[in-house]
């Protein structure tokens, strides 16, 4: 499988690499300026959706760099497994944190990432399947791939919302503001 997408999985490997690093420092830097629990748990809920999203990310890819359809189908339906037994248990998390709360001003937000890693781990679980009965189609070998740029899509967008710019900024200009209320959950 690496002949057509080698390149990509060779980027993919650094960058989600990269990225786990970039999520790590980010979550020690805001988790640090910030002492109110509630907060930092919806945000420790976040970063670690967007952390198993990069550990899927990072393992199919360097799986897929030894070859083989096979090794990435099983690889990618592992992963899947880890992806969804996760999200469950995240999503427990950010219940208790609040993060689905009605009154919460990130809900529909939280809902859509969680919503989306249930969906995309189930998703990367049919097709890595697929893949595993059928091996060599490209059409499944495509759609694996495609489902790692979801998964990157994902991740970065939780890891945005966990270094919280955009909720610092309105802070700025408004410091009477709820500090956690563009924070979102899991998925």
């Amino acid at each position: 499988m690496t002949s057509p997408y080698g390149n990509f999985f060779i980027a993919s490997t650094g960058a989600s690499a990269a990225i786990l690093g970039l999520l790590v420092v980010a979550v020690s830097v805001v988790n640090a300026d910030d002492t109110d629990p509630t907060t930092r748990e919806r945000r420790t809920v976040l970063a670690g959706s967007a952390f198993v999203a990069l550990v899927d990310i990072f393992f199919v890819s360097i799986v897929a760099l030894t070859g083989g359809d096979l090794a990435v189908g099983l690889s990618s339906l592992a992963m899947a497994t880890v992806g969804m037994i996760a999200t469950h248990r995240l999503v427990s998390r950010a219940k208790r944190a609040g993060n689905f709360a009605r009154n919460f001003a990130g809900r529909r937000l939280n809902l859509v990432f969680a919503t989306l890693s249930v969906g995309a781990y189930s998703v990367q679980f049919a097709i890595a399947a697929a893949l595993v009965a059928v091996s060599h189609n490209a059409a499944l070998q495509r759609a694996l791939v495609l489902m790692l740029v979801v998964l990157y899509g994902s991740a970065l967008g939780r890891a945005w919302e966990v270094t919280g710019i955009t909720r610092r900024q309105i802070e700025e200009r408004n410091p009477d503001a709820d500090p956690g209320a563009t924070l979102a959950g899991p998925g």
